[in-house]
């Protein structure tokens, strides 16, 4: 979450925090050491510690849902959750940031020039040779096939898309 979502995004947009159940400042100092974590990490109040949770943790708790910790939520502007989970799924969490901040991409348009041609491609060739840094934005605007992985197969599929 630290460098896909606190460093990617302007934190004016998107706030990011962490909420832990212990408020042994020892216990949080090692978790956020180890973890190189930078974004504010809050205490739940009316946390026992352990696994039971505080009021934070029972106003978003999922009954049959797994495990309670670790759990991420994206909030939208007026307080509703539009995402819960509890594994870590990254590309979806930016899918529903990027759409609750309006950002809209074309896959094979990794310029985001609303045109698909061999500018991408060249961005694409840059990203497998590694002399590219993309964007989260980027990197999965260039997954054509979804596999999880820029490769010569997305490659093929923008040639596809500029010849049909």
């Amino acid at each position: 979450m630290e460098t896909s979502i606190w460093q990617e995004y302007n934190q004016e947009e998107v706030i990011t925090i962490g909420i832990i159940n212990t408020n042994s400042q020892n216990q949080l100092n090692t978790f956020v050491q180890e973890n190189s974590i930078t974004f504010p990490i809050l205490y739940d109040p009316g946390s026992p510690g352990g696994v039971q949770g505080g009021n934070t943790y029972n106003d978003y708790y999922m009954p049959n849902d797994g495990s309670p910790y670790p759990r991420d939520f994206i909030v939208d502007q007026d307080g509703i959750i539009q995402y819960a989970n509890n594994e870590i799924d990254f590309e979806w969490m930016l899918y529903v940031i990027d759409e609750l901040l309006g950002y809209d991409y074309i896959l094979g348009d990794i310029n985001f020039d609303s045109s698909i041609d061999i500018l991408d491609i060249v961005l694409i060739v840059n990203i497998i040779l590694d002399v590219f840094n993309p964007s989260e934005l980027q990197m999965s605007a260039s997954d054509l096939n979804q596999d999880q992985m820029v490769n010569i197969l997305d490659i093929v599929q923008v040639v596809n898309i500029i010849l049909d």
